[in-house]
């Protein structure tokens, strides 16, 4: 019976506690409920995604709440793991053994007591006493609860089903999209889209860095965490350097690009094809006219996709925000919330600040945000830019009405440089946080220059920094590295590691929503607007076409008056 239970039970079926069938049983009761409602009522599908959010966020709570909202990282592991409370942080037991005479025994949850009482003589697998100079251990261990794991591991396969769905879709998506866009007959206005797309961006992260940067200095929310008794002899050194970065967009492998999760290099290996279809039209136009009609059904195949995967969008967002809460430890946020919070408070304000850009411009915020809150859902929920990005091509493009030209070449981009949240506001934190609890670094460098240093660093930094899992780690060592901080990463990540996934949430929703912000800015710079798009009136859309071309005219006559005068 132990066999059966440990082997299909357990490792099999991943239910192996009444508690684990019971929530698993309601929780997808209620999705199947959920699910019959929305084909028997017919509403909007916003309300459909805030429905699933809203049950998603009950039933996380309610299971926080009947296991106490604990504080550490230990709840959501396996029942089988040990951990203990190590100079204030939860460490997993699971590697270690325990000297019980003249043998080693190995921890495991059977033996808490007997740790309990031999707790200074945890040895790794040589024998060798570890934790040397620790001052304090607690010695109330904890395993994690079981069927808080089960039911994760139930309650996640709707949301890998869509986000792999996403996924599945995002390379060809870009590929197409930017080589529809280029291949296009008479299209030469890639370069400047492109530029000022980036140059937005930039601009933006430098915009929110200042922002987060003189919130936390203000609120010294560094000033109890004394990062000067924890520096190491040396820093990280993991970050790259400018021309590694730029060298590294332009792929090497055609099918390693197309298996990778890098966006640049996909937009970059499909501009190439697109301005060599161009090329090759000279010669030979009609199989390059049906090269493109190729393109333009492969991209209502994939747009087709897209629409299967979202009409489970409702579902999978309960799936994920009901995951995103038992899978992290928020009884932690009394030890880290005024750091979270100043975080969470950049984000707001960027978005504030971008919507406000957008209503100077006299883009028509009610309508923006209208459409604009699908892919920030969908990036708060999957904490991926990449798996959202095919929602963002798709909302700008056909909800928003901006040219595929300017949609899927700066949404594109906005993936992988230039990221408002997770450069931006994440660099400021993070700078602010080692100003305030370092008292050497005060010292050693006035209050502005520092702040003037990490700006430049953080701007320069934010075109290698991509919206991948594990950002606080990437964004911590290029940022101090880059000012000569390293030899603080270790206690400064240790801070930023601990909130990476309550922040990430957010930091992703803005990412996003930056991309469709300056996607939207390009748009209207360039009056890239379907003729019935509601961003803008009519009148706005016709003076903007008028001067365009009027510059357009311009620019042909000069070019014919230097050539008569050559």
């Amino acid at each position: 019976m132990s066999g059966f239970r440990e082997t299909f039970l357990e490792g099999f079926l991943s239910i192996s506690m009444w508690q684990s069938f019971l929530t698993i049983f309601i929780f997808f009761g209620v999705m199947g409920g959920f699910y019959y409602g929305l084909r028997k009522i017919k509403i909007k599908f916003v309300y459909r995604v805030l429905i699933g959010m809203s049950l998603g966020l009950t039933a996380g709570i309610i299971i926080q709440a009947i296991i106490g909202f604990p504080v550490g990282e230990w709840f959501a592991h396996s029942g089988e793991a040990v951990w203990a409370k190590v100079d204030g942080n939860w460490v997993n037991l699971s590697g270690y053994y325990i000297n019980d005479g003249d043998k080693l025994v190995h921890i495991t949850s059977t033996n808490m007591e007997q740790i309990s009482q031999n707790w200074n003589l945890v040895l790794n697998s040589l024998g060798d006493q570890v934790f040397q100079g620790v001052q304090s251990w607690n010695v109330d261990l904890k395993n994690g609860i079981k069927w808080v794991g089960e039911f994760n591991i139930w309650a996640s396969m709707l949301k890998q089903v869509f986000i792999n769905g996403i996924l599945l879709i995002t390379i060809p998506v870009v590929f197409i999209a930017i080589f529809r866009v280029v291949a296009k007959p008479g299209s030469n206005r890639l370069g400047s889209i492109s530029a000022k797309g980036i140059a937005i961006l930039l601009l933006f992260v430098a915009i929110a860095f200042t922002i987060t940067f003189w919130i936390g200095y203000f609120l010294n929310i560094g000033g109890k965490l004394n990062f000067d008794n924890q520096v190491g002899s040396s820093g990280r050194t993991d970050s790259k350097p400018l021309p590694e970065i730029i060298w590294g967009y332009l792929p090497s492998n055609i099918i390693a690009t197309f298996s990778g999760v890098a966006i640049i290099p996909v937009i970059v290996l499909a501009a190439l094809f697109g301005q060599a279809t161009k090329y090759v039209r000279k010669k030979h136009p009609e199989s390059m006219d049906n090269l493109n009609n190729f393109m333009d059904r492969s991209w209502d195949i994939i747009m087709s996709i897209l629409m299967t995967f979202l009409k489970i969008m409702p579902l999978a967002v309960m799936s994920m925000f009901a995951t995103a809460i038992t899978t992290r430890p928020i009884g932690a946020l009394q030890s880290i919330g005024m750091i979270l919070l100043v975080g969470y408070l950049g984000l707001i304000i960027m978005l504030g600040v971008m919507t406000f850009v957008l209503f100077v411009n006299k883009v028509n915020i009610k309508v923006w945000w209208k459409h604009a809150w699908k892919p920030l859902v969908q990036g708060f929920s999957t904490q991926s830019s990449n798996a959202t990005l095919p929602v963002t091509i798709d909302t700008l493009t056909n909800e928003m009405k901006i040219k595929p030209e300017v949609a899927s070449v700066v949404a594109s981009i906005s993936t992988s440089m230039g990221l408002v949240a997770c450069a931006g506001v994440q660099a400021g934190l993070i700078t602010s946080v080692l100003y305030t609890g370092s008292v050497s670094v005060a010292a050693d460098m006035n209050l502005f220059a520092f702040f003037i240093l990490a700006l430049f660093t953080t701007v320069v930094a934010s075109i290698g920094i991509a919206g991948i899992p594990g950002t606080a780690t990437v964004v911590t060592s290029a940022v101090l590295n880059g000012m000569g901080f390293g030899i603080y990463f270790a206690p400064v990540y240790a801070i930023f590691g601990a909130i990476d996934g309550l922040f990430d949430m957010g930091r992703t929703a803005t990412n996003v929503t930056g991309g469709v912000f300056a996607s939207t800015l390009v748009a209207k710079n360039e009056n890239m607007f379907e003729e019935d798009t509601e961003l803008i009136t009519k009148e706005q859309y016709s003076k903007k076409q008028a001067k365009l071309l009027k510059r357009q005219e311009n620019k042909a006559n000069k070019k014919t008056q230097q050539t008569a005068k050559r």
